[in-house]
């Protein structure tokens, strides 16, 4: 670590993993020092008022947050000088963190848009950024096939598998491009990168989510809550008697998996960067809270214990084929309430108990994939942590943490109920 002269820039500060980098390099991890200052870069406006990050501090970076940089005007060159106007120090910058997917409904154009906005912010830090150090971003289970129904590996899922996807499920995949990319821009320069591969993460965010399963259903489980006469006073105490049921079927519910907090996720996304000798050269690691996978089962009854909710297995039509749903797909026989249509008939409650933020504030564009992934996910498709733990990274915490971290910034933020 060379300490007080690095400069972080952190692009999709607010997304569900931004907004965990920009507290971890706050709180001063992996030690105080390791970065002296911190660009944070979004698209949609927001006050740093309302991040709900550490205060500043005396051993603390110093914190810039730059909001409308919309990735999609322009190439790298324009990008280029956007950024030298809005960033101050933009020539210092040492360590990109890459945070933005914009999600989009037919696969092929979801690949050309997101490798658009990264080529541009790869070029921009070629031109600008003589001091470069490393480059990271996340890519996710979908890179193992797991949008296909049953998926396509035998788990536990290791990092040279990706190399033998059917090419016809690899190009729907933007992270192949982004590896291409990076390969070809950091030839013959001083910089190197890496990626990290996630499954469900689990983290908070501000001004709610694309995709945040943690948001989705604590959104569900306060108001369920609260419209069955759970009072505050005995929420996270257990003491009701309300019962709900697990969104999905049986297999969804006890299918390994191995689900990650976005504290771990950007802890290590920040110790790799700091260790381009050990995790550079354009790997790839799995992360996760534990090597030992769990279940939804498992975590059901332990989420819904923290909004005063008892929670039960599934309610589900036996004659219903799992494996032949599609990524998004509900079954027609589904019985259980879809936390999504549940929020959306309900959401006025925010309102009327003052919290209008929540209102506009849940998850956006996966909504319908978040209610289904009870179903759809029916295989095991948990992660080896070998490579991860040979780097030296030194993290292993019950996946129940981050939930509950979650749920209370949730609630801090008025959020949810």
């Amino acid at each position: 670590m060379k300490g007080k002269s690095q400069h972080a820039i952190v692009f999709g500060a607010s997304s569900l993993i931004g907004w965990a980098v920009i507290d971890q390099l706050l709180r001063c991890y992996p030690q105080v020092g390791a970065f002296s200052k911190i660009t944070a870069v979004t698209n949609r406006p927001i006050k740093l008022s309302e991040c709900y990050w550490p205060e500043p501090g005396m051993n603390r970076p110093i914190l810039q947050l730059v909001s409308g940089v919309d990735l999609r005007d322009g190439d790298g060159v324009t990008l280029s000088r956007t950024l030298k106007q809005v960033v101050k120090d933009i020539d210092t910058v040492t360590h990109l963190f890459y945070q933005v997917f914009a999600s989009v409904p037919e696969d092929i154009e979801e690949v050309a848009v997101n490798g658009h906005m990264f080529q541009a912010v790869i070029t921009a830090h070629n031109l600008l950024c003589p001091n470069l150090q490393f480059v990271i971003f996340p890519g996710g289970t979908r890179g193992y096939g797991i949008y296909t129904a049953g998926g396509i590996f035998t788990p536990p899922l290791t990092e040279t598998m990706v190399n033998n996807l059917p090419c016809d499920y690899a190009k729907t995949l933007v992270y192949l491009a982004y590896r291409e990319m990076l390969t070809a821009a950091s030839e013959q320069k001083n910089w190197t990168w890496c990626e990290v591969c996630p499954d469900a993460i689990i983290g908070f965010t501000p001004n709610g989510s694309q995709f945040s399963l943690a948001l989705h259903w604590a959104q569900y489980l306060s108001l369920y809550a609260h419209n069955h006469g759970v009072e505050l006073t005995s929420k996270k105490a257990g003491t009701s008697a309300v019962k709900v049921a697990f969104p999905g079927s049986t297999a969804g519910a006890n299918s390994l998996f191995s689900p990650v907090s976005a504290t771990t996720l950007a802890r290590f996304m920040i110790y790799a960067s700091l260790h381009p000798d050990i995790c550079g050269g354009g790997q790839l690691f799995n992360i996760a809270d534990s090597e030992v996978p769990c279940t939804y089962g498992e975590l059901w009854p332990r989420l819904t214990n923290w909004f005063g909710l008892v929670g039960t297995g599934p309610v589900e039509d036996s004659t219903i084929d799992q494996s032949s749903l599609a990524v998004g797909e509900l079954p027609e026989a589904a019985r259980a309430p879809k936390p999504g249509e549940y929020i959306a008939r309900h959401k006025t409650v925010f309102s009327q108990c003052g919290n209008e933020k929540a209102i506009d504030r849940g998850v956006s564009a996966g909504c319908r994939q978040l209610d289904s992934v009870g179903y759809w996910l029916t295989f095991d498709r948990h992660l080896s942590l070998k490579k991860l733990r040979e780097t030296g990274f030194k993290a292993d915490r019950d996946p129940i943490e981050g939930w509950i971290e979650s749920f209370e910034m949730f609630r801090k933020a008025e959020l949810i109920l």
